[in-house]
């Protein structure tokens, strides 16, 4: 997988990915409207010009994405990991997040999931992310991540 920054051109294939990828998430959580399923191109263009997008490429293919931006915090803040469903559970997801993670001149990393995403809580805590909050935020009970990047000692 080649991972390199989105062009705006990127961005009707990255919405049209990330519906195709959230179709899962969204069997999830019937009772909510998830905003990933219902962003408009107009949206995510007016989000890329405020984040960092990042796209993940096979032979040519868009199969992942992920966005991050720095809060008013300095708190690094990852959003809408998507890998595209028939290429899943192959790593790439894992790569582009540690790609972002890289990306993002902080110490602190934040990410949020649904409390019934069971395989991104697992994939999280497992790349180094811990439990700091539960919020909940139309009809579902959103679990907040965070992480601290490793301090390189000489």
């Amino acid at each position: 997988m080649v991972v390199e920054p989105a062009v705006p051109e990127d961005l009707p294939d990255i919405l049209d990915l990330q519906r195709r990828a959230y179709m899962s998430e969204a069997a999830l959580y019937p009772e909510a409207t998830l905003p990933a399923m219902t962003q408009t191109l107009k949206e995510l263009r007016a989000e890329a010009e405020r984040q960092t997008l990042l796209k993940g490429t096979l032979d040519g293919r868009l199969i992942a994405s992920v966005r991050g931006f720095v809060d008013e915090a300095g708190v690094g803040q990852i959003g809408r990991l998507i890998v595209d469903p028939f290429e899943q559970g192959r790593g790439y997801g894992t790569r582009l997040l540690h790609s972002m993670e890289s990306m993002l001149p902080v110490q602190t990393l934040e990410l949020f999931t649904g409390e019934r995403s069971t395989p991104n809580l697992r994939l999280y805590e497992r790349l180094g992310y811990v439990c700091d909050r539960s919020e909940h935020h139309g009809g579902v009970t959103l679990i907040f991540l965070r992480k601290e990047k490793a301090t390189v000692t000489a």
